[in-house]
């Protein structure tokens, strides 16, 4: 029974990987995807470094082992990947799952100095009322970035926009760090559309935003996530 549900999580955590490539969620072959193994809490799965979400599968995810702090087999995650993951997962229980993309939108967003993130603006940033942030240390060279501000400023919130580099997006489930991911992707468009016109525009009132946010995480994002592994197997 137990290796059943192993199974179950690691096929989840493969397809999680075929949705986000079949939604335009990866950008080559560098984003990546972590989560802890619900059964054995010392074990993270990870995306493969150097494998398109496409072509990741049972035999070719990466374990990570917290315990011991190395890998379990041959497969290997992007370095990048190894370092912004582990940390989180080592110290963040409640960051079951993390994404680490950098769409278009959600890196404009990071980018962007003259506006900010505003979570009312439309139902699909309603998801992250009073839960993201921004983390504004950018260094190329991932050894001279300080990785415990990171953590800290990922702490109690499920969005961490990285200067000029995307974001990281969390989850306490497999299908609530996707679901997330994908609301935040809209999101930044809608951002993007509406900041960079010169139109005026209304914003969602406070009370209704966070009913809002209530309702999806309350399982209304559970079932979403259901609707697309039906489309995902249709294919």
């Amino acid at each position: 029974m137990i290796e059943r549900q192993q199974e179950k999580s690691k096929k989840n955590f493969v397809l999680v990987h075929h949705l986000g490539a079949l939604h335009s969620l990866v950008e080559g072959v560098w984003n990546h995807i972590s989560y802890d193994d619900p059964l054995h809490p010392k074990t993270v799965f990870m995306t493969p470094g150097h494998v398109h979400w496409d072509l990741v599968n049972l035999n070719n995810l990466v374990v990570f082992d917290k315990e011991t702090e190395s890998f379990v087999g041959e497969a290997r995650p992007l370095k990048a990947a190894s370092y912004f993951h582990t940390p989180v997962h080592k110290h963040l229980d409640t960051h079951k799952c993390v994404f680490h993309i950098h769409t278009p939108s959600i890196t404009t967003v990071a980018t962007r100095t003259d506006f900010v993130f505003e979570p009312r603006l439309t139902q699909h940033s309603c998801c992250f009322m009073d839960s993201y942030g921004y983390f504004n240390e950018y260094d190329s060279i991932s050894e001279e970035l300080n990785i415990q501000r990171l953590v800290e400023a990922f702490e109690n919130k499920n969005v961490l926009f990285l200067k000029n580099h995307g974001a990281l997006v969390s989850g306490n489930c497999i299908e609530e760090a996707f679901m997330s991911t994908y609301m935040l992707n809209i999101a930044c468009s809608f951002h993007l559309s509406v900041f960079g016109s010169n139109n005026s525009f209304d914003l969602i009132p406070i009370q209704k935003a966070k009913a809002m946010k209530d309702f999806f995480y309350d399982g209304l994002y559970k079932k979403h996530f259901d609707g697309f592994l039906t489309h995902l197997h249709s294919l």
